[in-house]
């Protein structure tokens, strides 16, 4: 319907302008929304108000001129007022409503599928946990927002791939390797010491029982010992967090390991790169790379004066063998901790030539975990959080995944237990699920009263009149809309937004009217009505990974 409105504003301009009625000047960025209050119509500009200085007239005189000259041979606008300082309302005919409806239900799980991204390659890389210990909250909070980017994307004609960084190689993979040795030694000696800075929690034991009974370790030097305890566990934390992800119905096309870039010789190919274009420097024993140059606060060190790369060495030949793969664009959701890191990161990328635009990064904020009213802090097995598995086993996949996406990444998340296990209209998840299970049974009672849909409706929708049931038909005529802009926003929880209000105004208009009642026609006609909200509510349920129950 936006696209329709900007259409039609589009062509009367070029008549305006090829007329004289207003100053030819280049087509402006508008805005269409959809006012707050009805009375102000069903969609609202400010074009006439951003014309307005360049034509050197008020915008109500250019919203005059507008209005006057408006190019809409399908009869689509029904009027058109001047509304404040210059904004134009417009009023919808009834029928384009019905038109709308019937395109829903004609499109079933493609209604709002768009072409957008045009194929475009596009890569998300996200979750990226590290293979030394389960998935906590934050992980799940950015497999939640990653993956749901992902489906929106592919529903907006993008070819997208799922990415996880596996880093498989340093001190943390060390440290892992000599946690687990001492668990397993303190099997047969409790006093063997544990490192300082070792990982807690029980599934270190885990690990070390597991991994002892098929694997002999006695007899082994320690340092054999710790450097395949090492291997076999970050293997057994890989297996286990692609299981949890499987679970929270994540999966990835690419599993890319730190270990491969290293056996590559890419690492070394992009120091070489960097040096023919004169970025490095060496001092006080180090080598440097001048990313201040571009835009970072100060240089930074690739090599240490030991000969030991740092991370960043590798993530710079990481993204540039994103850059090499083809992707135009790549999106990569990280931990709020890794807030600085971003600015350094497009500073090495654009000393490669690389647009600053091609990279965006998405950090995730904190999760806090409550129930009876407390904070939830620990977890026994992880020793330090609770762990993601934990939270899905306790409440579902579709309630983690739902209060996950409730809130911009950009803002602190408190998760509430009790809330999500409530069975009524207080639970946000439960509210939007129970909207499409009650139009499922609407027509399951439909089929018991024998009252079916009319193969060809027709004239039935013209018995939808009531302003609730055109309000429905609204809300679902915003959907394609928001689905592109949340495509370009990066912004999926706006979806849990619009599913929980379409939702609650299907609830209103049921607890209102009657659906199934002894006029046949009206019948139809509100069981097509439902039948458009039961699709649109489904299409973004998927969306967001969640199930659409046909029972609650």
């Amino acid at each position: 319907m936006k696209k329709k409105l900007t259409n039609i504003l589009h062509d009367t301009l070029d008549l305006c302008f090829r007329e004289g009625y207003l100053s030819k000047a280049p087509l402006p960025e508008f805005v269409i929304e959809i006012p707050n209050n009805p009375d102000h119509g069903h969609f609202a500009t400010n074009l006439a108000m951003i014309l307005a200085g360049k034509q050197k007239n008020s915008p109500r005189n250019i919203a005059e001129i507008i209005i006057q000259h408006l190019l809409d041979p399908d009869h689509f606008i029904l009027k058109a007022e001047i509304g404040g300082a210059g904004f134009i309302n417009f009023f919808v005919t009834i029928e384009r409503w019905y038109d709308l409806l019937s395109h829903v239900i004609t499109l079933k799980d493609d209604y709002g599928r768009n072409n957008l991204g045009k194929k475009k390659k596009i890569m998300v890389e996200f979750v990226s946990a590290n293979p030394t210990g389960p998935l906590h909250l934050g992980h799940g909070r950015g497999a939640a927002l990653g993956d749901t980017l992902c489906r929106i994307f592919d529903f907006c004609g993008y070819d997208v791939s799922r990415e996880f960084y596996i880093n498989d190689t340093g001190q943390q993979i060390k440290t892992l390797g000599e946690s687990i040795y001492s668990r397993w030694r303190q099997l047969s000696d409790p006093s063997y010491p544990f490192p300082s800075d070792g990982y807690q929690g029980d599934y270190i034991q885990e690990l070390a029982i597991e991994i002892a009974q098929k694997t002999t370790l006695e007899g082994l030097d320690i340092h054999d010992a710790i450097d395949l305890l090492s291997e076999l566990g970050k293997d057994k934390m890989l297996e286990e967090i692609k299981e949890d992800l499987a679970k929270f119905r994540v999966n990835f096309d690419c599993w890319y390991r730190e270990s491969d870039l290293y056996s590559s010789g890419k690492i070394d190919d992009t120091i070489k790169l960097i040096k023919r274009k004169g970025m490095l420097f060496e001092k006080d024993g180090a080598l440097w790379i001048r990313t201040s140059s571009f835009g970072d606060d100060k240089d930074r060190v690739i090599r240490k004066k030991d000969g030991s790369l740092t991370y960043f060495a590798t993530d710079i030949s990481y993204h540039l063998d994103k850059w090499e793969r083809g992707f135009k664009r790549v999106i990569n959701i990280w931990g709020a901790d890794h807030h600085g890191y971003v600015t350094r990161v497009k500073a090495a990328l654009m000393a490669e030539g690389i647009p600053e635009d091609w990279l965006d990064v998405l950090l995730i904020q904190l999760v806090k975990l409550w129930e009876g009213g407390a904070e939830v802090k620990m977890s026994k097995r992880s020793g330090r959080y609770v762990t993601l598995k934990e939270l899905v086993d306790n409440v579902g996949v579709d309630a983690v995944r739902f209060v996950f996406l409730s809130k911009d990444h950009t803002s602190p998340l408190d998760f509430d237990i009790d809330l999500v296990k409530r069975r009524d209209s207080e639970n946000p998840v439960y509210y939007v699920q129970y909207a499409h299970a009650r139009i499922c049974s609407i027509f399951r009672k439909a089929a018991i009263e024998n009252i079916s849909l009319p193969e060809n409706p027709g004239s039935i929708y013209e018995r939808l009149v009531l302003d609730e049931e055109i309000a429905l038909i609204r809300k679902m005529a915003e959907f394609p809309s928001l689905i592109e802009e949340i495509a370009r926003e990066l912004a999926p929880h706006r979806l849990t937004y619009y599913l929980t209000e379409i939702a609650g105004n299907f609830h209103r208009y049921y607890n209102r009217h009657r659906i199934i009642g002894k006029n046949k026609y009206l019948s139809q006609a509100r069981l097509l009505l439902s039948l458009g909200v039961k699709i649109v509510i489904k299409n973004g349920l998927s969306l967001l990974g969640l199930s659409a129950p046909e029972m609650m």
